[in-house]
């Protein structure tokens, strides 16, 4: 396959060293967001947990995605190009992807790094053995770092294109990388951003229609292909211990089981399959809002009963052993309305799954905040991003981009994991897979470090009492 050059780098600002200054253009001029210490502060959280400012500005502005090395270390994608209605997108500043490490495992992280700072209108990272892969919508890019010295090696290579970004409902644009328990590479689009999707040069029939859902990319194989079809603007999705995939959406329904060549619900357009008989119906059997009335109803505190409002972001499904035993297997969401953390708890109806609503966690009191990602870090905590900012996708008062934070949630003492640094292996032992991180590090390591094409099952020493599942979760 050919792979072309990223055309940004074209553009003679970009080659410039010194960072754009980044400016806010938020309209609420009556105040700014309270301290990182203070909104974690204002948290109602469950008896026993505790929350740490995991890193926040101004080492940390604007954080829209995030993803966890072998080392531990949490790379964050930072997007200042995204502007108000009108402007969609300023192209005289650049975002840039940032690595935090918390060495000595207090949960704040001490030591930061710039991997790059030349890109536009990032959504997502995710890390591999060997480089570094960046959503910059209408492209797909790989950055390599070969040696691992946190350097990119070259200019970014554009691996796929065709992800538009609409001229309306912008927000929608792709977003989400992250590793498959399949070893693909996972990603989402909105259905107001369609595309067609294939290789630099590729002629438009010979391209993938994309017309909002869940896609994904082998790296080894070079192919591309569309899992799920449909929905508004899915922004999260995970694995749960056997593999089952599901994913969140922002509007019109806010959870569904990644049913492969599934058709969803849209509330616009129609299928690019015309067989298709009928859209499948979220898999939830509740609304965080009242249905009766319009989702705009649902702020400010309207909703709080159903469980906070409309629009849905970030995702996680837990599987660690550091949370007490009813935070298992549940899937977490932020709630942007209601900026608290829904849990939802899937169960088995007939062929499928329904997700059932449980009771609301951590309530932000920050009217900042506005959580745009959740990820279960490699202690078993759980962290949080908070774009920090008075407006979201229909309510354009501009944006704040000086302000960001990431939350650490914890329960008790954190169990210390050990690095997965070594590559090339056949065999991986129990400490290094015991945790549900170290067993996804193992798994990606494996899948693209394996020979050939194919992807192989791993051997775990299980040690006594050993769990068989750990070799899919």
């Amino acid at each position: 396959m050919r792979i072309s050059i990223i055309l940004f780098f074209a553009i003679g600002l970009l080659c410039a060293d010194e960072f754009p200054k980044v400016y806010n253009s938020e309209s609420n001029k009556k105040k700014g967001p309270i301290s990182p210490e203070a909104a974690a502060k204002s948290y109602q959280l469950p008896k026993g947990f505790k929350v740490t400012v995991f890193a926040a500005e101004p080492e940390l502005r604007n954080p829209i995605a995030m993803a966890w090395d072998v080392k531990k270390r949490m790379w964050v994608a930072e997007n200042y190009t995204y502007a108000e209605k009108g402007k969609r997108f300023d192209l005289s500043l650049r975002d840039r992807i940032v690595i935090f490490e918390d060495e000595d495992r207090d949960g704040k992280a001490e030591k930061r790094k710039v991997f790059t700072d030349k890109l536009q209108m990032l959504t997502s990272v995710e890390v591999q053995p060997g480089g570094v892969w960046a959503m910059c919508p209408p492209q797909l890019l790989f950055i390599p770092d070969r040696n691992g010295d946190d350097i990119p090696d070259s200019e970014p290579e554009v691996v796929l294109d065709g992800f538009t970004v609409a001229k309306s409902n912008y927000h929608n644009f792709a977003n989400g990388l992250r590793w498959g328990p399949d070893g693909w590479l996972y990603g989402r689009c909105g259905g107001s951003c369609p595309g067609n999707v294939g290789v630099p040069g590729m002629l438009d029939e010979e391209r993938v229609p994309l017309r909002g859902g869940i896609w994904r990319y082998h790296p080894k194989r070079k192919f591309f292909e569309v899992i799920v079809h449909g929905t508004t603007n899915p922004w999260g999705h995970d694995w749960d211990q056997h593999g089952e995939g599901f994913f969140i959406n922002t509007v019109n329904g806010h959870l569904w089981h990644m049913i492969p060549g599934g058709h969803f619900d849209r509330p616009f357009g129609r299928s690019i399959n015309p067989l298709v008989y009928e859209a499948i119906q979220m898999h939830a059997d509740h609304w965080h809002f009242d249905k009766t009335g319009s989702w705009t109803k649902s702020r400010n505190g309207a909703a709080n009963e159903f469980g906070g409002g409309h629009s849905h972001i970030g995702m996680c499904i837990y599987q660690g052993d550091h949370l007490p035993e009813e935070w298992r297997g549940k899937l977490l969401t932020w709630n942007q309305h209601g900026r608290r953390l829904n849990r939802e708890r899937l169960e088995r109806q007939g062929s499928g799954y329904v997700a059932r609503h449980e009771p609301d966690q951590f309530l932000a009191g920050d009217e900042w905040f506005r959580g745009l990602d959740i990820r279960e870090g490699p202690d078993g905590a759980l962290y949080g991003l908070d774009w920090s900012d008075m407006g979201e996708c229909h309510d354009h008062t501009g944006v704040h981009r000086t302000s960001g934070r990431i939350y650490r949630f914890s329960y008790g003492d954190t169990k210390e994991v050990p690095i997965i640094s070594s590559f090339g292996r056949q065999k991986f032992d129990y400490n290094e897979t015991a945790s549900p991180w170290g067993r996804r590090q193992v798994r990606k390591i494996l899948s693209l470090d394996g020979p050939g094409n194919r992807l192989r099952r791993f051997p775990i020493d299980f040690g006594d009492g050993g769990d068989p599942l750990n070799e899919l979760r």
